[in-house]
């Protein structure tokens, strides 16, 4: 995988899955589409054959993105990101602007560091007709848990 020279330009994207972090450069300008590419490529990279028990899908469309439903608590619930899907020439005046714009980090009301959580496709558990629920998100937050105290004892003592 050919690396990209950084620039002022390219943000720097989180993508997390269960206790997983990958850190993405991209441009803002990117189709979500190939950032699904770009991520499934560097997992392979690495030769992880499989996260949190899902195995790599063979196809970037079966990565699923999601978002914070509050980007102030990225540790809470995790809401689909909708990438819109490319049209034929039938469309409606003005509905070309916003799904080109809807289909980058961009348009998507991304910036620079953002959080998304990715998953897999997997048809056996992201049926309706089982009766599962096809929006869980399997994300694990660092946290900072200081057993002993001494962190507390020092912050107090000051």
């Amino acid at each position: 995988m050919a690396s990209e020279k950084p620039s002022p330009q390219h943000w720097t994207l989180r993508f997390k899955c269960h206790k997983t972090t990958i850190l993405l450069l991209v441009s803002p300008h990117d189709s979500l589409s190939s950032i699904k590419e770009k991520l499934l490529q560097a997992i392979i990279a690495t030769q992880v054959v499989e996260i949190n028990g899902q195995p790599l899908p063979s196809d970037p469309d079966h990565v699923i993105f999601g978002v914070p439903a509050d980007t102030n608590e990225p540790d809470g619930s995790w809401i689909e990101l909708e990438i819109p899907e490319p049209e034929d020439d039938n469309r409606k005046k003005g509905s070309k602007k916003s799904g080109v714009l809807n289909a980058t980090p961009m348009g998507a009301g991304l910036k620079d560091g953002s959080v998304l959580a990715f998953r897999f496709h997997d048809e056996a558990t992201d049926a309706d007709d089982l009766g599962m629920d096809k929006k869980t998100w399997t994300v694990i937050m660092p946290t900072f848990d200081d057993e002993d105290g001494s962190q507390m004892k020092e912050i107090e003592a000051v």
